[in-house]
């Protein structure tokens, strides 16, 4: 038996050896995995999701802009309507539209020149007489604001008779637009009589001296064909009858139709009347 053991060891110490030998020939390295390990810029990786946020929120910026505009196009105002459009418009609304007394179609029929401040009666009349010879087929009708105030307030019947009453009681200046009002509705009442059958000039004295009646009155009755500036009554007289605040505003009267090209300053002290009529009367045809 220990003989056979030993014979056992014999043989397999060869084996043992042999398979011992073939493992210490396996190179170390061939047994070990290699890795790449991969460096990627971490900067990258952080800008490039901004930028796509960036690009995403500027598509949908665009597709918005584009969206309000159009519901913008489609709601564009009218540029025309028809008379029962409009008037259902004012009826819906409760807008009703400005009539003015004089129409488009009328301004050659009656036409209108003003005289912010005056300070004869005489020299009046000689702008009233050389209208007249500038164009003699025409009628000349001079209105006097202060004469037609006068009137209203003395005529209880009047519409702004109880107006004009009680703020001279309590000395309380008029409102704006009253004058052009008492105006308008003089010059409607001439109209509707034999007097508004003919061609007419209105030559009106002492008005408008503010501009907020010179708007009223070509909103509401109708174009002024001149405004009319007596350079020597202005510079002389008007400082001595009127104060600073009144002043101001009749100048501000004459430079707001000047900058509509409708002021023609009269130097009537030294010049020929009836020429300079002629040539403002020239310039209206």
């Amino acid at each position: 038996m220990f003989r056979l053991g030993q014979l056992g060891r014999t043989i397999a110490a060869p084996r043992l050896n042999l398979s011992l030998g073939s493992v210490k020939r396996i190179p170390l390295q061939a047994s070990c995995r290699n890795y790449v390990i991969v460096h990627k810029d971490l900067s990258k990786t952080k800008k490039e999701p901004r930028i796509r946020y960036i690009a995403y929120l500027v598509a949908v910026s665009w597709v918005a802009i584009w969206f309000v505009s159009g519901q913008v196009d489609k709601k564009k105002p009218k540029q025309y309507m028809s008379e029962r459009e409009f008037q259902e418009y004012e009826q819906s609304t409760g807008i009703k539209r400005r009539h003015k007394l004089i129409t488009s179609d009328l301004n050659s029929k009656y036409k209108f020149y003003v005289i912010p401040y005056i300070y004869s009666d005489e020299e009046l009349e000689n702008i009233r007489s050389s209208l007249k010879k500038a164009d003699p087929s025409r009628k000349i009708v001079v209105l006097d604001p202060s004469k037609l105030v006068a009137e209203e307030k003395a005529d209880e019947t009047k519409r702004y008779s109880a107006l004009i009453n009680d703020l001279d009681a309590a000395h309380k200046p008029y409102p704006p637009g009253l004058i052009t009002a008492i105006l308008k509705n003089h010059i409607q009442f001439l109209m509707n009589t034999r007097e508004g059958t003919f061609d007419t000039n209105y030559l009106i004295k002492n008005y408008p001296q503010t501009t907020s009646e010179a708007i009223k009155f070509e909103n509401d009755v109708s174009d002024i064909s001149k405004c009319l500036i007596l350079h020597y009554d202005v510079l002389n007289e008007l400082p001595k009858q009127k104060n600073d605040n009144e002043v101001r505003s009749i100048k501000n009267v004459e430079g707001y139709f000047d900058s509509v090209g409708k002021s023609k300053s009269l130097v009537s002290k030294f010049d020929q009347m009836d020429k300079k009529f002629e040539e403002i009367m020239l310039e209206d045809y």
